[in-house]
């Protein structure tokens, strides 16, 4: 593994080097295939520490990429994904150690890269949407009967585009939930993820389901929260990964248990997380290291969560 790592990010290396030049060595298709090796090989890291110094190091080469080929939908949808998934696996991450800490300056930062990297992969995905539909992304200022119409027009073939901007419109409304603007795009988003779940629930280990999780277990029922709804969806996610994919329950801890102060079912959870082996499910081992941190960082917390009395 070691190994192979090296060699992707010799390539990395080189491709970044023809990023700055007229690209006569390799072509950008050549590097869009190198990257998209390198995103699988970084899927497979289970060093957070290697994968967030490579991922971080990527980003700003895909975008000088797209200034040599901002067609090029492959590149468009690399892109969209790394920097709302860097924003979540890593800057919030990052966030959520600092506010713990008590370092709200640096916490106050990372929140706004982190919502800067949500946007500049909304902005990536509302790109790749326009080219499946012309009225995208000015539809989007349209009520939400034309907006609904638009996104049924969408098919199969689009999944990957409109799966990454939700995720990533999504992700930034999360860290804004004191901007009443901002809670209103969210009826917006609900609307792409129904989509999803439409054309395949199964997308991307059911993270439409994930989304609904945190939609409905986020907020309090005066505002439309429904653990039941939320422990339903996430029950679903962790369905669909087999269980392999330890988010689903990361988030059946903090967006059910939590809101409902079942202590027993969040410590269980969390433990279970957290005694799960490493390689439960190789191809996606970083997404399952980050939920094994959170886990380990939010079971410590158990006595400040939740009311003993209560």
């Amino acid at each position: 593994m070691r190994n192979q790592n090296v060699t992707i990010l010799i390539l990395l290396w080189l491709a970044m080097l023809c990023a700055g030049c007229s690209m006569t060595q390799l072509t950008v298709n050549q590097t869009v295939k190198i990257f998209e090796a390198a995103s699988q090989t970084f899927d497979k890291e289970a060093d957070l520490t290697l994968a967030d110094a490579g991922i971080m190091a990527n980003l700003k080469t895909f975008e000088g990429l797209l200034e040599i080929s901002p067609d090029n939908e492959k590149l468009l949808r690399l892109t969209a994904r790394a920097f709302a998934s860097y924003a979540f696996g890593f800057v919030e991450d990052k966030m959520e150690a600092a506010e713990v800490e008590e370092d709200f300056d640096t916490a106050a930062e990372m929140r706004a890269r982190a919502i800067d990297y949500y946007g500049r992969s909304q902005r990536y995905g509302f790109k790749l949407l326009s080219k499946a539909n012309k009225t995208f992304p000015k539809v989007f200022d349209e009520d939400i009967e034309t907006l609904e119409r638009a996104l049924k027009k969408l098919k199969k073939k689009h999944l990957s585009a409109l799966f990454w901007t939700a995720y990533a419109w999504g992700g930034s409304i999360n860290l804004q939930q004191d901007d009443p603007m901002q809670v209103v795009d969210l009826a917006k988003v609900e609307l792409m993820m129904r989509r999803v779940i439409e054309l395949d629930e199964t997308f991307f280990f059911g993270g439409a389901h994930l989304f609904y999780g945190v939609y409905y277990g986020s907020r309090s029922p005066e505002l439309g929260g429904e653990p039941k709804k939320a422990k339903a969806h996430l029950q679903k996610a962790d369905e669909i990964s087999s269980g392999r994919l330890l988010i689903g329950k990361l988030f059946l801890a903090r967006y059910y248990a939590y809101p409902t102060q079942d202590r027993v079912l969040y410590e269980k959870t969390l433990q279970e997380i957290i005694d799960t082996p490493d390689d439960i499910f190789p191809e996606q081992q970083i997404v399952n290291a980050i939920a094994k941190a959170r886990a380990k960082r939010w079971i410590v917390q158990v006595d400040e969560l939740f009311d003993e009395a209560e």
